[in-house]
Order: C-alpha cells, then structure tokens, then sequence
C-alpha cells in the first residue's frame, strides 16, 4: 500500500512539471488561451504548481483581466502547498499591502521560500530585514540574505547590496563601493540599478577606472562572469 501511495505521489508530480512545462511552451508561442485552459484544468485537479501558475495569470492579467484577490487566494492554495514561487509572490503582496496579512506572515513567507532556495525570496527577505518590516531591523541579516541571492544569480541583489553603501546601513557610506554593486546589476539589466548610476553620483567624484576593477573584482567572486567579461561601469 505504501508503494503504491509513493508511486501514485510521484506520477502527480510528474503530471504537475510536465503541465506546467507545457503551458510556459503555449506562452511562448502566444497561445495564451490553450496555456490557461491547460492550468486551469491542472489546478482543477489540485497540482500545487498548476495553482500558482493559475494565480500568475490573474496576478499579471494574461490573457484574463487582472484580479489581485483571486491571485492573492491562489498563492495561498499553492504556499500552503509548499510552492517557493507562491510563497515569495504571496508575501509581496501582503507587503504591498494588496494580499490581505501581516508583515510578519510575509517575513515567514519570505524565510519558506528562501529556505528552498527561491532567489527572490531571499532578496526580499533582506530588504525586509534591511527596514525593519516585519522582523527586528538587522542590517547583517539583511547583508547576508542579499549576497545568498547574488551568489544565486539575483540580479536585484547586487543593487541592494549598492544601496546598502550609498546609505550607509550597516556599513560606512562609500559612494565607489555602491556605484560598483549598482554597475554589475545595471549591465544584468536591473532597472533600479540603472537609475542609481544615471542619477544618483552627480555630487560624488566617481573614479571610473577603480569602478570597472572593483566591478568586475566582485562580478568575478560572484560567478556572473569570465575573464572576458567586464561591467560597464557608465556613470553619467
């Protein structure tokens, strides 16, 4: 009997990858109406993935018109569920304050989702961490959670990690040191980062050559590039 519970387990989870595979296939071929059909009939059958791929749809207003509540009950189908990308949207929104739930409940969220290794969840749990929202200020906490998501890949992190040093939250002000952090995220496109380095070192002597070596110094600890690689380091 407990083979066949296992063996049956298993074949949902299968289903579930392979359907929601399918349906990010449909989205890409702008066959949006088969895609949500596709989940619709997954998260019908009660697959936690095809739950929060449904959730995404009234969550972004693909292909149906956008409904925050629906989405908000969605995620919290699929978070409870075990989701990472659920929890993390799940907590975004209570943060945003368009979920219903506290901050302290987002920060659990938040800790879910990291805790399998979901990037965005980590990120937002620094910045959480960072302010004070929903969990003790604490800006190491908050410094270790952003270099997690970094050495994952997180784009975004590396701009907070650079807002970090231009506003001296747990560490000395050092306008360099950020604008390198804010230089790696803006190539990676991150459009916060962007606006960082456009606007916001007009006061500051910026040294463009030492911005480009500690940039690509930290581009290189991180794993985002090789030897050929370098950030732009534009500052205007």
């Amino acid at each position: 009997m407990l083979r066949t519970i296992l063996a049956m387990a298993m074949a949902a989870m299968l289903m579930g990858n392979v359907l929601t595979d399918r349906a990010s296939d449909l989205l890409r071929d702008g066959k949006d109406a088969e895609a949500f059909e596709l989940v619709e009939q997954g998260a019908s059958m009660g697959d936690a993935e095809a739950v929060d791929f449904l959730a995404w749809f009234y969550d972004s207003g693909r292909h149906v018109p956008q409904d925050l509540a629906s989405a908000a009950r969605l995620y919290r189908q699929s978070a409870a569920q075990g989701v990472p990308h659920a929890q993390w949207r799940l907590g975004v929104m209570i943060d945003e304050g368009s979920a219903p739930g506290s901050l302290e409940e987002a920060v659990s969220l938040f800790r879910q989702s990291a805790a399998q290794d979901f990037t965005n969840a980590w990120s937002s749990l620094g910045v959480m961490q960072a302010s004070g929202r929903g969990t003790p200020l604490d800006y190491v906490a908050a410094r270790k959670s952003f270099e997690t998501a970094a050495r994952m890949g997180n784009v975004h992190a590396f701009n907070e990690i650079g807002v970090m040093f231009i506003n001296g939250e747990g560490v000395a002000v050092d306008p360099q040191e950020a604008a390198a952090w804010f230089a790696i995220a803006a190539t990676h496109g991150d459009k916060a980062a962007q606006h960082y380095l456009t606007t916001g070192f007009t006061d500051f002597d910026i040294d463009p050559d030492k911005l480009a070596e500690r940039a690509t110094e930290i581009a290189r600890e991180y794993g985002l590039l090789d030897d050929s690689d370098r950030p732009d380091p534009s500052v205007t």
